[in-house]
């Protein structure tokens, strides 16, 4: 990548615009042909350096709900692997540093209940000793987004997520148009292909995506990057142990630039895991991620806090 690559890179991520002409606005603003910037874009898309550019559909908009599940499976995690990448609601699957639990996934289901059936199976079918299910209470912040000029994850600017999240069944707007947002073509007029599919006219679009943004069922706009090949080798989960108010620490942590996650979550069994709030941070090397790590116990003073890193992708290649 040359220097234009990476200012395209930067301003995809964060400062996509919201009108069904995205590009010549991009274009112009960087100084570029249209049809040179489509060019550069379609390359990188090519090299897997950009997974897709879209929006992220809100899980609890479909009416879901999502958990983060660690098995202490020992040697015997390839086969919990095995059975994660056979199972298109894992979104994700990594092998750990923590020395217990080893293999943590994310997983979603329509009901808790559901996720913890599933926790039970994956340990039984892949003789892990135990597993903890750790539920999603509410998700205050979700932007995987990557600042290629420091080094460090940064999340964009439609990161923080509503407390409430609507049903898209409730709000006036076909079930399948949050998906034919998700990845959109690279072209002059990306959205022509949904505009033509529900027969809206471009302010009408324009209108809807901005609203589904506002309510939460939409988030995260722009371009969704492979960190790993832009250098972003290490990627750690710091999960926090509250010092009172559980609501409070993670309000501190989605406050951080640098958190792309940010979850409070509930442990069952209960009282198995006690670092209830979790934050996910990316860099290019631990000192990084180990600095932010210093901040966050130093402004959200939690009880206890670790850093667990990430060894191994063992569902590479999703795009989420």
């Amino acid at each position: 990548m040359d220097q234009i690559d990476k200012e395209i890179l930067m301003e995809l991520q964060y400062d996509f615009p919201l009108h069904t002409r995205p590009y010549d606005d991009i274009a112009n603003k960087l100084g570029l042909k249209l049809e040179d910037l489509l060019e550069r874009i379609n390359n990188l898309k090519k090299e897997g350096i950009i997974k897709r550019i879209g929006f992220y559909y809100n899980f609890r908009a479909q009416g879901n709900e999502a958990a983060l599940i660690a098995f202490d499976s020992g040697e015997n995690y390839k086969k919990l692997a095995e059975i994660a990448m056979k199972d298109p609601l894992v979104t994700h699957s990594y092998l750990r540093n923590h020395p217990i639990y080893n293999v943590w996934i994310v997983a979603k289901r329509a009901s808790n209940e559901e996720l913890i059936n599933l926790a039970e199976r994956m340990t039984r079918e892949s003789n892990s000793k135990s597993y903890v299910v750790l539920l999603s209470k509410r998700t205050y912040k979700l932007s995987v987004k990557y600042d290629i000029i420091n080094g460090i994850s940064k999340a964009g600017k439609y990161a923080l997520l509503r407390e409430r999240v609507p049903l898209l069944k409730d709000l006036n707007v076909d079930k399948d148009l949050p998906l034919s947002v998700k990845s959109l073509p690279i072209n002059e007029k990306p959205y022509e292909f949904v505009l033509k599919k529900y027969n809206l006219k471009e302010e009408e679009l324009e209108y809807i995506l901005k609203e589904l943004l506002d309510k939460g069922v939409l988030a995260d706009p722009g371009a969704s990057l492979d960190g790993e090949k832009l250098g972003f080798k290490e990627n750690g989960m710091i999960v926090m142990e509250p010092n009172g108010n559980e609501e409070s620490i993670c309000e501190c942590a989605a406050s951080m630039s640098f958190s792309t996650h940010v979850v409070l979550r509930q442990s069952v069994p209960e009282g198995r895991w006690k670092h209830v709030s979790y934050s996910m941070v990316h860099a290019v090397d631990k000192k990084k991620i180990e600095d932010m790590a210093n901040i966050l116990k130093r402004e959200c003073k939690p009880k206890d806090l670790m850093i667990i890193y990430s060894l191994a992708d063992l569902k590479p290649g999703v795009v989420r």
